[in-house]
């Protein structure tokens, strides 16, 4: 997790994808992870409590593919969260579409530079793997980030990081 990006949320400029529009238009691909998925529910409650007590809010950019085995399992897992929460104060956002570059040179970035959006190889998102979860609280500081799977669970990582962080 990198807690030391020059990031916010304004320098996320494509467009995005909210929860529901992925459900609809990936929900063949990922329907099993986000159906099995529960979060568990006293880690959610900590999450939405610990928001309320420093009134705060949560804006979170999720990065991955179609193409990838990993985005289809954490980013349902992630919007299964967010939907359990059932609370205004989390905004997740999702960027779809990034590509491999088959052609890179060592040392380049991996992401395909004119097929993949343009945050895939801005330096400031140091985007290394996907899905990679960006966090940024309410006035869209950065916070810090999941990178591809979480060390615990999506809750337990996404706790963490608010309680260290705001």
């Amino acid at each position: 997790m990198n807690k030391d990006l020059d990031l916010t949320w304004s320098d996320l400029k494509s467009p995005t994808m909210a929860p529901d529009d992925y459900l609809v238009e990936f929900g063949d691909k990922i329907k099993y992870n986000y159906k099995v998925y529960e979060p568990k529910e006293e880690v959610v409650e900590g999450i939405k409590n610990f928001l309320k007590s420093k009134n705060e809010q949560l804006k979170i950019a999720a990065f991955g593919a179609d193409w990838c085995p990993d985005c289809h399992k954490n980013v349902p897992r992630m919007i299964k969260l967010i939907k359990q929460m059932k609370s205004k104060d989390v905004e997740l956002r999702i960027l779809y579409g990034i590509m491999i570059d088959p052609l890179r040179k060592p040392g380049e970035t991996s992401w395909h530079k004119t097929r993949s959006p343009p945050e895939a190889v801005n330096p400031k998102f140091n985007l290394i793997a996907i899905p990679t979860f960006y966090f940024f609280n309410k006035d869209g500081k950065y916070l810090g980030q999941i990178i591809e799977h979480p060390k615990e669970t999506i809750e337990d990582d996404t706790l963490e990081i608010i309680k260290k962080h705001l």
